[in-house]
C-alpha cells in the first residue's frame, strides 16, 4: 500500500495528465458529431490495419500446413495424368484397351537432407522401402528432374543429385525432338550441359529441354530448363548451356517415379543386347 502511495505522489502530475486527457477525448466524442465520426474512422482504421496484420501472421503460419496439400494434389493429378497419358497412347495406337495400368505412378516425398555445393551432391527423403521406393528410381518435383534413388533403407533413401557430376540423363529438345547427354559441370547449381545435339540442328536461346523418355527411369517431356547459350561452333556437336527450371537451394517436396514396366523392358532389351 506505502509502495503504491508512494508511486501516486512521484507520478501525480502524469497521471492527472492522463485522466485529464481521457476525459477530454470523451466530452470530444460524446459532444461533438463532427470529432465523435472522427474518432470512430480513426478507432475502424487501427482496427483493420491490426486485423490485417493478424490476418497475414496467421496465413504465415499456416504455409506449412497450406504447401502440404498442394503437394498431396500434385501428388494425385501426376498420377492421374500418367493414367491419362497411357490410356490416350493406347487409343492413338488403336489397342483399344483403356483400362490398363499407367506406365509410372508416383510418391510424395519431403526432402530431409540436401547439398548443392559440392561436386558430388546427394539428396535424403524420408520414404524408403516401406513406401515401395527401390534403387535407380527416378526423382522429380513441380520444376523438373532432381535426380536418381542410389541407396534405400526401411524409411529413408539417398538420391544422387542432378547437381553431380556423375550423374547423366538422357534429355531432347522439346521443340526438334533431338535428344543428347544432360549432365552438371560442377560449376553453376542453376546450370548443366546438354551435348551431343548435332551441328545441323537449329537451335535457339530460350528453346525447351525435357526428359527424352529413351530411358525407364523417367517419362518423357518432363520439363529440365530453357538453353541459355549455344556453344560447340567448328565441331559435329553443339555444346548448349541449360539454365534448369529447378531451383536445388528450395526444395522440400517431390515424388518418386515408378516404372510399372520397367522389368520387362529391361529383359527384351537385355535379351536383344544378348544376340
Amino acid at each position: 500500500m506505502n509502495s503504491l502511495i508512494r508511486f501516486i505522489v512521484r507520478y501525480q502530475f502524469f497521471l492527472l495528465f492522463l485522466v485529464l486527457e481521457t476525459f477530454s477525448f470523451w466530452l470530444l466524442s460524446t459532444h461533438s458529431y463532427y470529432q465523435s465520426t472522427k474518432l470512430e474512422d480513426a478507432t475502424r482504421t487501427l482496427t483493420g490495419f491490426a486485423s490485417t496484420r493478424i490476418s497475414n501472421a496467421t496465413k504465415y503460419l499456416k504455409l506449412a500446413e497450406t504447401n502440404e496439400h498442394l503437394a498431396q494434389s500434385n501428388l494425385e493429378l501426376r498420377n492421374q495424368l500418367a493414367a491419362l497419358n497411357t490410356r490416350y497412347d493406347l487409343l492413338r495406337n488403336k489397342l483399344g484397351d483403356t483400362l490398363v495400368e499407367p506406365n509410372y505412378s508416383y510418391t510424395l516425398a519431403k526432402v530431409v537432407n540436401n547439398s548443392i555445393n559440392k561436386q558430388y551432391n546427394y539428396l535424403t527423403l524420408n520414404v524408403g522401402k516401406d513406401h515401395g521406393v527401390k534403387k535407380e528410381m527416378g526423382v522429380v518435383s513441380s520444376q523438373g528432374v532432381i535426380g536418381i534413388v542410389a541407396g534405400v533403407s526401411s524409411n529413408y533413401s539417398t538420391v544422387i543429385s542432378l547437381l553431380n557430376v556423375d550423374l547423366k540423363i538422357s534429355a531432347k529438345l522439346k521443340r526438334t525432338n533431338h535428344f543428347g547427354s544432360l549432365y552438371w559441370d560442377g560449376k553453376n547449381y542453376r546450370e548443366v550441359l546438354l551435348t551431343d545435339v548435332p551441328q545441323h540442328v537449329a537451335v535457339s536461346i530460350g528453346d525447351t529441354v525435357v526428359t527424352s523418355g529413351y530411358s525407364a527411369i523417367f517419362p518423357a517431356d518432363i520439363n529440365l530448363g530453357t538453353i541459355s547459350s549455344v556453344e560447340g561452333k567448328g565441331s559435329n556437336f553443339h555444346n548448349l548451356k541449360v539454365k534448369l527450371f529447378a531451383d536445388f537451394k528450395q526444395l522440400s517436396s517431390v515424388w518418386v517415379v515408378s516404372p510399372k514396366l520397367e522389368s520387362e523392358r529391361e529383359d527384351l532389351e537385355n535379351t536383344t543386347t544378348l544376340r
